[in-house]
This record gives C-alpha cells, sequence and structure tokens, in this order.
C-alpha cells in the first residue's frame, strides 16, 4: 500500500515541468491560433460574400436603366 502512493505522488505531469513562460504559450498558443483562424474565415466569407453579392446588385441595376 506504502509503495503504490509514493508511486503515485512521484508521476508528474510534462506541464508541471516546464516553466512560467512556457506554460503560457501553451496554454495560450492554441487559443491564438483558434482566434487568428476564425477571423481569416470570416474577413474571407465577408469579401466573397460582398464581391458576389455586388455584382448581382450592379448587373440588376445596369439592366433596368
Amino acid at each position: 500500500m506504502a509503495t503504490e502512493t509514493v508511486l503515485a505522488n512521484a508521476v508528474t505531469h510534462p506541464i508541471t515541468t516546464v516553466g512560467g513562460a512556457t506554460k503560457a504559450f501553451l496554454i495560450a498558443h492554441p487559443v491564438g491560433v483558434a482566434v487568428v483562424g476564425a477571423s481569416l474565415i470570416g474577413a474571407g466569407t465577408y469579401w466573397a460574400m460582398k464581391k458576389f453579392m455586388g455584382e448581382k446588385e450592379e448587373s440588376v441595376a445596369a439592366e433596368t436603366a
């Protein structure tokens, strides 16, 4: 029983062995990647919708004039 307790307490998680700056990076990196990726997808969708919707509105306006 005492051996199991010692072994259970001796195991360290890999994130507990790294320094503070590295820990902050490991935690913030996935969040930053997600925010940047979502921003790029949102901007690309906005640009594409504006481009395709703008051409349709301009051609309809030109045909009615």
